[in-house]
């Protein structure tokens, strides 16, 4: 990977959308290489998982993107996921927070990426 993305790999996030329900969110951040043509591509991936809410089961989605990365890692630094046209606010989990997401999803922090 260029690098130019690495400080988002592996990064939770905690928040709540619109409605109130909570949720968690993994970044991943990389390089992939078609087979065929051999061409590399920088891609952001993030998933985002609702708890689960009285009536509602908790679920899971993901977007992957690439194009228009930069903006879209900016607004992640930031705190900002622009979800299929919801904008919602995160920021890191505390300590018990990523216990807490991690018994919920599996997921760990990755440890911090050298710049």
């Amino acid at each position: 990977m260029s690098g130019k993305y690495a400080d988002l790999d592996g990064v939770l996030g905690i928040g709540e959308d619109a409605d109130g329900v909570p949720f968690y969110l993994q970044i991943t951040a990389g390089e992939l290489t078609y087979d065929k043509s051999g061409k590399a591509f920088d891609h952001i991936q993030v998933i985002l998982f609702r708890t689960a809410a009285p009536g509602r089961p908790a679920d899971a989605n993901d977007m992957f993107e690439t194009d228009e990365l930069d903006g879209l890692a900016a607004e992640l630094r930031r705190g900002i996921l622009d979800w299929y046209g919801d904008r919602m606010e995160f920021r890191l989990p505390t300590p018990a927070e990523r216990d807490q997401i991690h018994a919920a999803t599996g997921w760990t922090q990755a440890p911090p990426k050298p710049r």
